[in-house]
């Protein structure tokens, strides 16, 4: 009987760390809030490493095409970077979360003068 409750009660825990995990968010705001806050866009992506061995952040690079995307004709600004890492016993996983806002300004009028004495 002691046997079987022995191994009753490793399986449990053994499963039972198996859900256990670990979670941390850093969060970067990297420009300013602009007044125009009407068009927001978001991006993000993840990364399971195994062991901690995590070899490049390549993951991470089509962050900013996936902004450009969502924004074509205008300026994403307001950006907000959270970096997550969630940890499980030997497998951690990383997710980035970027959110800003496209703002789109009207295009520039050149002005042209004329300088005095020159007809």
């Amino acid at each position: 009987m002691f046997q079987s409750l022995s191994k009753a009660l490793l399986s449990v825990l053994v499963l039972g760390s198996g859900l256990v995990g670990c979670a941390s968010v850093n969060s970067v705001s990297l420009t300013p809030i602009p007044a125009n806050r009407n068009t927001p866009v978001k991006a993000e992506v993840s990364r399971w490493i195994i062991l901690g061995f995590n070899f490049d952040n390549d993951y991470i690079d089509p962050l900013v095409e996936d902004l450009k995307r969502q924004c074509p004709n205008g300026v994403v600004s307001g950006i907000l970077t959270k970096d997550e890492t969630i940890a499980y016993l030997l497998v951690f996983k990383k997710h980035v979360v970027t959110t800003g806002f496209c703002n789109t300004a009207p295009a520039a009028k050149a002005v042209t003068t004329k300088k005095a004495g020159n007809s």
